[in-house]
């Protein structure tokens, strides 16, 4: 099993005790197979959730992989967006990425912040002590501006081929509590609240699609409209 293959099965399986409803993806999308390099996307809705997205993008030139678990709150309820990423560019970094992205503003919102983020913090601990001497640098700043909408607590070390074994596992572990999380949450009632999520989520999605670093070599591979095509299926 490759690392990004057991990267995907534990995000899936992490999801697996909520009801998954597959969302149809065009065909030309879904599986993209070039000389360059591939993709393959599956996306699912499930209560609670606009969509829940599993995405990984093969580089072939470089060799670089990145596979992604993301998932998206309904417009009903602003609890943090689930981020999971595994980025692997051979014999130069290994590079995973777990965070719940808050999708309020944590100052004016304290309750916001206690709620869904001081937790991260322990799942942070959790996961640098599971990950242990395979870290070979635990703090990776991520070139993209999208690193303006993580938590404080965000967990985005550099590791060794021996700690993408364990990657899997701490997403998991990531996935079980954010799930914990989301099937506690109750809808925004609170019409400025609702107004502010909404805009925020937009925002974001606006964001990440600027600032993917991945973004100017999906092109040279993919073309830009499946590029497009593509981050719209992800974000």
């Amino acid at each position: 099993m490759t690392s990004i293959t057991g990267f995907v099965q534990e995000s899936k399986k992490a999801f697996s005790n909520i009801a998954l409803t597959p969302v149809e993806i065009d065909e030309q999308v879904r599986e993209i197979r070039m000389p360059g390099g591939s993709v393959t996307i599956e996306a699912f809705k499930s209560p609670r959730f606009e969509k829940i997205v599993f995405c990984t993008i093969t580089i072939a030139e470089s060799g670089v992989v990145e596979s992604t678990a993301m998932a998206w709150p309904d417009d009903d309820h602003n609890f943090p967006l689930l981020w999971c990423n595994l980025t692997i560019v051979p014999e130069v970094m290994n590079v995973p990425v777990f965070d719940f992205m808050p999708m309020m503003d944590i100052i004016h919102w304290p309750e916001y912040a206690t709620r869904y983020v001081e937790g991260i913090s322990d799942l942070k601990s959790d996961a640098l002590e599971a990950l242990g001497e395979t870290v070979i640098q635990k703090a990776v700043d991520l070139p993209s501006r999208t690193v303006y909408a993580l938590s404080p607590y965000k967990c985005i070390p550099m590791v060794t081929e021996a700690g993408l074994e364990i990657v899997p596992r701490v997403a998991a572990q990531y996935i079980a509590a954010y799930l914990k999380l989301a099937q506690a949450a109750a809808p925004v009632s609170d019409s400025a609240e609702r107004a502010f999520y909404l805009n925020r989520k937009k925002e974001l999605r606006t964001l990440m699609k600027a600032n993917d670093p991945g973004y100017p070599f999906m092109v040279d591979v993919f073309g830009p409209e499946l590029t497009h095509q593509v981050f719209d299926a992800v974000f």
